[in-house]
């Protein structure tokens, strides 16, 4: 009797496959019709659940969306032709479910199709080959119900006009229920709007901004042709001096030790004499972005000024008026972005990863140093120099060299949430060169025989699972503390200190105080000397007239909110007051 009682497991087995196999058979369009339905609704109900966005918000991307799903699969009297037609929104939600699984809670973002758009392949074959498995489980999720959908096309049998009939009353009744819902909604808040609010609607409205944008950087030569700085040097046009802007790349502050991280992730800058070096504590970025950020801060333009980037041109402009030789080195992949207009304006520009891919190593932003190195050396008496590095930007552990590892990480690993140890591991690993980095750019300008400064600062920051949330990467609609607070560090050399001690007083003495990525501009030009009516000291972090203002955020879609009017959640504005820096929800009333 116990030999012959695990018969009737694998009896149930094949039954339970028999049915199915008969249910396809049958091929009973209706229960295709629900299907179909459902795996439409899918994202909406997923999103309705993680989105951060307000109640409202999550009813409609349901009550919403489900009366006209159902209202589109009766199109047709086979289902799967009309899922078929809708192939290019099937493929949408693909994407926005494994997107869920690196943002959390986030639709498909202007910023995202940007970057699509924008990223070079080696970039994008960065991430795709660590989001395989969210890959391969949305097209388990809809690959099956593609071929229900060609069954459904190709079976005899049709959905019947009685069902037809009802399930549109059905539909035009919850209609009638979402519409006010809606209408009242939109009387007490009036900034709701559906294009924001619910999906896929909100994509759609994304793809349009999206390309409205690229247009805007397409006609760039045009618009900008006539833009001059009239920019002229306050020094002795017999000086000789230099200047260094590193831009950081996806590098926060929280994972620096200069910063009080308890990893010591920048052991060089650590122990480097603060006599020249000076970490400014509460500098927070406008953007999340490259694509936005640099050119914010290469620029007069700001969070708030944002459309006048199609009309100016990169501080590299103003530093060639005023004398200077420019160059722009680069470990970045080209973008097609503002950045690259503003790189190729200097005298110089070197994209490393053009001029060095017939190398069969993995390049490092360390690499660009033999440039720096050669232009120091050059015959050029005023020179500013802008090194543009991959930084700490994902897969983090392509960010540096197998023998320059201080943290362990293991040979495989997934960018999931389960391997987040490893993921962390490998992202202060990459602050760790930027460290080693830094430091050699710094000592190169030490041994010069002339006045000598150098910035460095961050373009935005990253979540990297660092707490229940379980956020990972940047450039998601809704920011977080991780992603904007940012390291900008100033050094001076011991010339410089002596031949501008009024500059460095003024900076020691701003040290503290709550700045944003754009000051940079302001900055650099002030402590080398630079004049020109697009200088606002009051933004300058050498000057002693430097003012707190208030600090804003060039959000998803272009809107420029203060940081305070973000809607950040409440981990966020708890680190905030952790960390010391300056958040005041009054001043957004």
């Amino acid at each position: 009797m116990t030999k012959e009682n695990p018969l009737p497991a694998p009896v149930f087995s094949m039954n339970y496959w028999q049915h199915i196999k008969e249910f396809l058979l049958r091929g009973e369009q209706r229960i295709y019709y629900w299907i179909f339905t459902f795996s439409l609704l899918l994202p909406n109900i997923i999103l309705s659940v993680v989105m951060q966005q307000s109640m409202i918000g999550r009813v409609l991307n349901i009550l919403l969306m489900l009366p006209l799903y159902m209202l589109v699969m009766l199109v047709a009297k086979r289902p799967g032709r009309v899922y078929w037609s809708l192939l290019v929104l099937v493929l949408l939600h693909m994407f926005q479910l494994v997107l869920l699984t690196i943002f959390s809670g986030s639709v498909v973002a202007v910023d995202m199709i940007l970057n699509l758009f924008t990223s070079e392949p080696d970039e994008a074959t960065e991430l795709l080959s660590n989001i395989l498995w969210p890959i391969l489980g949305a097209l388990a999720l809809y690959v099956p119900v593609l071929i229900l959908a060609t069954l459904s096309a190709r079976n005899r049998k049709t959905l019947s006009s009685a069902f037809r009939k009802r399930t549109a009353l059905y539909a035009f009744i919850l209609l009638i229920v979402a519409l006010p819902v809606y209408i009242g909604a939109k009387k007490r808040f009036p900034y709701l709007h559906l294009r924001a609010e619910v999906y896929p609607m909100s994509v759609f409205y994304n793809m349009y901004l999206a390309t409205k944008k690229l247009s805007q950087v397409f006609r760039y030569t045009y618009t900008s042709e006539n833009f001059c700085y009239g920019a002229t040097s306050e020094r002795a046009k017999d000086g000789r001096e230099v200047y260094v802007l590193i831009l950081g790349e996806t590098s926060r502050a929280h994972s620096w030790s200069l910063y009080g991280y308890s990893r010591p992730t920048t052991p060089r800058l650590d122990t480097m004499s603060r006599e020249g070096l000076i970490p400014f504590a509460d500098v927070l970025t406008q953007s999340n972005t490259t694509y936005k950020s640099i050119p914010i801060i290469l620029s007069p333009a700001d969070a708030s000024s944002s459309e006048e980037l199609p009309r100016v041109r990169g501080i590299l402009e103003a530093y060639k008026e005023a004398g200077f030789y420019t160059a722009f080195v680069s470990n970045q992949p080209g973008n097609h972005s503002y950045v690259d207009f503003f790189a190729m304006q200097g005298d110089e520009y070197h994209s490393i990863r053009k001029e060095l891919r017939r190398s069969k190593r993995r390049l490092y932003d360390t690499d660009m140093l033999p440039y720096l190195e050669r232009l120091l050396s050059s015959d050029h008496p005023r020179l500013f120099i802008v090194l543009h590095t991959y930084g700490a930007h994902f897969s983090y552990r392509d960010r540096y060299p197998k023998d320059a590892a201080p943290f362990p990480v293991p040979r495989r690993y997934s960018g999931s949430a389960k391997d987040s140890l490893a993921l962390r591991n490998a992202y202060d690993n990459a602050i760790w060169q930027t460290d080693h980095f830094v430091d050699e750019v710094i000592r190169m300008l030490g041994a010069q025989d002339r006045p000598s400064a150098l910035m460095y600062v961050s373009d935005h920051g990253e979540d990297v699972y660092d707490d229940s949330r379980e956020r990972f990467l940047h450039s998601s609609p809704d920011v977080s503390y991780y992603q904007l607070h940012v390291p900008l560090l100033l050094w001076f050399s011991p010339a410089y200190r002596e031949a501008h001690p009024e500059l460095v007083a003024a900076a020691r003495a701003n040290q503290q105080r709550a700045a944003s990525t754009n000051t940079v501009f302001h900055t650099l030009l002030q402590l080398s000397g630079i004049r020109t009516r697009y200088r606002r000291d009051s933004l300058s972090l050498v000057s002693p007239s430097f003012l707190e203002q208030q600090r804003y955020y060039l959000n998803d879609r272009y809107e420029c909110l203060p940081i305070e009017g973000l809607d950040l959640s409440e981990e966020d504005v708890q680190l905030f007051r952790q960390k010391g820096l300056r958040y005041d929800p009054a001043a957004c009333d």
